[in-house]
């Protein structure tokens, strides 16, 4: 763990640097090229809907307006892109070190979850590493709410899937003092079950009733296997059980990983892809592991290292400049 402000931005700055320029993936992300597809669209005067009251708070706002501004201001889109995704590397790593040692922030936010998070799901880090951002704030300083409310709604303003994230942190906040461990480790695993439920059978119906551009998202896109999906669900299963800790606030950390975890089990099980959003939690899921006793944390970190490997076997070519 780094506490000491410039050593872990220097050290998040040497990370994002190799992770975003000095590898050069073996194909470029399709998410790229769709980004500035749409940049020069617009850029050019192409016209898209317009949204009123409930339909423009969830069309996504703000990410247009930051796609509208990066067409006016730039002319080299892919630098502007890629100097996105080295920001939103730097604050998931510095954000990491402060609470991990060093090389476990650096080997297990390199994976191919995160290199898809980071390179390709763009929008969605980018909501993410704001709540991050907003979360250090309110940890530093928990009587200043205003900077993390407006980083928290423009998230949402940039991703609509957010919502999501701030409602499974809501509920744990406010069980945390009321509810025992074994029941409130339960509740989690059942919540996350209930949210994949809903985005199987009921979530599509909103989407539509709003011309949402997610809607009918998940019949265009190949679901994760059960396979892959499982040592989540393990993974899951050893830090709900046996975390230590002596602050009652890093119980919700933990629940909050659990959760997540769990939630991409049952979708993979439901047909969904929902990988994205175990790597969006990354840094909560590696932190909630750091509170298991030496053993189990060692014998999980071990895990999930294997795991990774044998992810990158199947998924990444990759040459290093």
């Amino acid at each position: 763990m780094i506490q000491n402000s410039y050593l872990n931005y220097l050290l998040s700055f040497f990370f994002a640097i190799v992770f975003v320029y000095a590898i050069s993936w073996a194909n470029e992300f399709s998410d790229i090229k769709n980004y500035i597809d749409r940049i020069i669209y617009l850029r050019d005067g192409g016209d898209e809907a317009e949204y009123w009251g409930i339909r423009w708070l969830f069309s996504e706002p703000l990410w247009k307006e930051v796609i509208i501004f990066i067409g006016y201001a730039f002319e080299d889109y892919r630098a502007v892109i890629y100097f996105i995704s080295f920001l939103i590397a730097f604050t998931y790593v510095s954000f990491l070190m402060k609470r991990v040692e060093v090389y476990v922030a650096m080997i297990f936010l390199f994976n191919p979850m995160t290199v898809d998070l980071f390179m390709g799901q763009i929008r969605s880090a980018v909501a993410f590493s704001l709540v991050l951002i907003a979360y250090n704030l309110f940890e530093k300083n928990n009587k200043k709410k205003i900077v993390p409310i407006i980083l928290l709604m423009m998230a949402f303003f940039i991703h609509i899937s957010m919502l999501i994230f701030y409602g499974v942190f809501y509920l744990l906040y406010r069980l945390n003092q009321k509810v025992e461990d074994k029941k409130y480790y339960l509740i989690a695993i059942l919540t996350a079950l209930f949210i994949a439920l809903f985005m199987k059978y009921g979530a599509n119906i909103i989407l539509l009733i709003v011309s949402d551009t997610h809607a009918n998202y998940e019949e265009v896109i190949e679901s994760s296997s059960v396979a892959y999906s499982i040592t989540w669900f393990i993974i899951a299963m050893i830090v709900a059980t046996f975390a230590e800790f002596k602050d009652s606030k890093n119980r919700i950390v933990v629940a909050y990983a659990v959760t997540i975890m769990c939630f991409f089990f049952f979708s993979s099980i439901l047909g969904m892809f929902a990988a994205r959003y175990v790597a969006l939690v990354m840094p909560f899921i590696i932190i909630s592991i750091s509170y298991l006793p030496k053993h189990y944390k060692q014998g999980t970190y071990l895990l999930l290292l294997v795991y990774n490997i044998y992810s990158f076997k199947y998924w990444l070519k990759l040459t290093i400049i």
